[in-house]
């Protein structure tokens, strides 16, 4: 019964690794870019106008890229201060009702952001002129990938509890496998 459990963890700690490993790369550009944007400002005085669009979408991305990492380490999910005062038992239900929740809630906004950058195709950017159905798709990327860890987190939960409730048959047939 730990092998797949193992597997699961494996595999939302890789991807965990991986999206922390996207968040570093586009906080280091988005302070690179407000270097760039300081050092125009104040010294090269290039009047370098895309400075401020590019660090507003590093910014968004880079939040909301995070927000997968704070769900595979259940940041966003605990209910510690309520749930820490039932039993061991009603404590890992809640776990398991919560996390189908959450991986429901972060799949939902993801298939809503899809038809929002559908839509964002015909908007141009200001300052780029791109569409800004790159800038919008952030939202169904980082919920998808949050839907992705979620239910991986409610898998080993699952686990989790299955184990808990085999140790105790176990303990109540009186050990006798």
């Amino acid at each position: 019964m730990t092998l797949p459990n193992n597997i699961i963890t494996t595999t939302k700690n890789r991807l965990n690794k991986a999206n922390q490993m996207c968040v570093a790369i586009l906080t280091t550009l988005l302070i690179l870019d407000v270097w760039v944007g300081v050092l125009d400002r104040y010294v090269l005085k290039l009047q370098l106008v895309w400075v401020e669009e590019m660090a507003r979408y590093l910014m968004i991305w880079a939040i909301l890229m995070a927000v997968p990492c704070c769900t595979a380490g259940r940041e966003h999910m605990g209910l510690e201060f309520v749930t820490a005062r039932f039993p061991d038992m009603v404590q890992k239900v809640i776990k398991l009702c919560v996390g189908a929740l959450t991986c429901a809630f972060f799949f939902y906004i993801a298939y809503l952001g899809y038809a929002f950058t559908e839509k964002g195709m015909h908007q141009l950017s200001t300052v780029f002129a791109m569409p800004m159905s790159y800038a919008y798709a952030v939202i169904p990327v980082t919920f998808a990938l949050a839907g992705i860890q979620a239910f991986l987190v409610w898998l080993e939960d699952w686990y989790a509890l299955k184990l808990h409730l085999s140790d105790g048959s176990d303990h109540l047939q009186g050990n006798r496998s």
